[in-house]
This record gives C-alpha cells, sequence and structure tokens, in this order.
C-alpha cells in the first residue's frame, strides 16, 4: 500500500523538503509541472506573454501557499487548479475578449509533418481547428484543453475546475459538439 501511495503521489518528498525551506525541493516541483501549467494559461488567455505570467504567478502563489496544500492529494491538480483560477480572475478583467490571435497559436503548434506538403496540410488542419476552438467559450476551451492536450482524465480535470466528474464529461461532450459544429461549417464555406 505504501509503494501504491507513493507512485500516486510522486511529489510529497519535495513538498516536505520544500515546505522546510529547501528551495532546490522547489524547483524539482515547479519543473516537474512547468509545461502543463504554461500549456493551460496559453489554452485559455491564448497570449503568450500573459500565459508566461500567469504561470510564474502561479508558481509564486504555490510557493507562498505551501502550507495549505494537503499532500494527500496529487500536487500537479493542486497546482493546475491555481493557474486556472488566475487565468479565470485575467478574462474577468479583460474589457474585450481577443480574437486576433490565432494565428500565433499556430506557430506554437508543432507540425510533426514528414513532408513539405504534409506539413503545409497539417498547418492548415491546425489553424482551422484553432480557429474553431477561438470561437469557443472559455470553459470550453479549458475542458477541451485539460482533457485533449494536457492528457488529464475527467477525475483530475474534476479536481482542477472543482466539479463532478459526471460534469466533466457533459461539458466534454457540449464542447466536442460545438466544435465539430464548428469545423464542419467552416469546411463547408471552404468547399
Amino acid at each position: 500500500m505504501l509503494a501504491e501511495r507513493n507512485t500516486s503521489l510522486p511529489y510529497r518528498a519535495e513538498v516536505r523538503a520544500a515546505r522546510r525551506g529547501d528551495r532546490s525541493a522547489f524547483e524539482t516541483l515547479v519543473r516537474s509541472v512547468q509545461r502543463p501549467v504554461f500549456g493551460l494559461c496559453l489554452r485559455l488567455l491564448r497570449v503568450e506573454a500573459e500565459a508566461s505570467e500567469v504561470a510564474q504567478e502561479t508558481f509564486l502563489r504555490a510557493y507562498q501557499n505551501l502550507h495549505r496544500y494537503d499532500d494527500g492529494k496529487p500536487f500537479d491538480l493542486w497546482v493546475m487548479a491555481i493557474a486556472r483560477n488566475l487565468c479565470l480572475d485575467l478574462l474577468r478583467r479583460r474589457t474585450r475578449m481577443l480574437t486576433d490571435n490565432v494565428d500565433d497559436m499556430h506557430e506554437l503548434l508543432p507540425s510533426g509533418a514528414p513532408s513539405a506538403e504534409d506539413g503545409v496540410i497539417a498547418g492548415e488542419e491546425h489553424r482551422s481547428l484553432e480557429s474553431a476552438l477561438s470561437t469557443l467559450s472559455v470553459d470550453d476551451r479549458e475542458v477541451l484543453s485539460l482533457y485533449y492536450v494536457q492528457r488529464r482524465t475527467t477525475k483530475e480535470i474534476a479536481v482542477v475546475l472543482g466539479v463532478a466528474p459526471g460534469t466533466i464529461m457533459a461539458r466534454l461532450f457540449r464542447a466536442r459538439e460545438k466544435l465539430r459544429k464548428r469545423m464542419t461549417a467552416e469546411h463547408e464555406e471552404v468547399a
């Protein structure tokens, strides 16, 4: 049982060391979750500079509140919840929604294309997907990003968002349907 607990909560030793003032332990914690945190921030905010700022603020808040962290729960999900809340706070403060940064997101996505032609096709598909995603609400982009990009389970997403797993399944279904309809409409416009 102890081995199972250590496997499911890999950050426990680092959290305890960081609480005792070990800066290198906290740096290890940051390195282990900084990519998914930045990825979530970027998906929600769609502006790299803002995402970077919010990610930094997330780790500052995590450090300041490390004494509040329940080490019986996954550390990465706790930090993701902090990042999500900071992103939502920033989005609430915005006076207008940013919709012209879709092309900027395309450059951040890996093409994975073996040939130039495949690269062009993949680029078009990414632009089309990002364009359709940009028309969705923050809540829809958030749940799709956590599930498909971050590869989180519905239970993990439920922890981050503070809702029941069934709610996440329903939100995923609705978000996928909206995305499918937008992608279909865009495809029909081009054809």
